[in-house]
């Protein structure tokens, strides 16, 4: 199998084109705007008869992405993203656990710990953890959880 090794300017180049794009459209700039006065001002050329910025160097594309800073765009992390993808696992694997032990005391089910809860997903969800599966798939759980809880009367909510 030939790897082809990445271009690191290649990748780079990409990064600015993505960073231009979602400053235009933070900034609220139409085509007339970004393409006819202000790409041309950054250095870019005409290609294919318009202002491209693929036509510009590495620092003309990082000093274009400063001039979109300064004109007010705040580019945001990724890691922000990341970190709130995390979060709303919790509350509903909470949620769950608090469902499993409600079942547990009232004797539907004869281990109370999450690993056996986990162990019960895993037969719907083929996942091992819970903090592994897809929003819809723990909102499957808690709806077959509840269901469950229904059909033996036990109050889980």
């Amino acid at each position: 199998m030939n790897a082809q090794p990445k271009n690191p300017q290649r990748d780079n180049r990409q990064h600015y084109y993505t960073m231009l794009a979602i400053g235009k459209a933070e900034l609220k700039w139409d085509d007339e705007f970004y393409y006819g006065i202000w790409l041309p001002m950054q250095g870019a050329t005409k290609k294919d008869g318009k202002y491209s910025a693929s036509t510009m160097s590495i620092g003309q594309l990082s000093a274009a992405v400063e001039q979109m800073r300064r004109s007010g765009f705040k580019p945001k992390s990724k890691k922000t993203k990341y970190t709130h993808d995390a979060d709303w696992r919790k509350p509903r694997i909470a949620k769950l656990n608090a469902m499993w032990i409600k079942m547990a005391d009232a004797g539907a089910v004869e281990d109370r710990s999450q690993d056996a809860l986990e162990t019960w997903c895993k037969r719907h969800h083929k996942k091992d953890r819970l903090q592994w599966c897809s929003s819809a798939e723990l909102d499957t759980c808690v709806n077959m959880l509840t269901q469950w809880a229904q059909r033996l009367a036990v109050a889980v909510k």
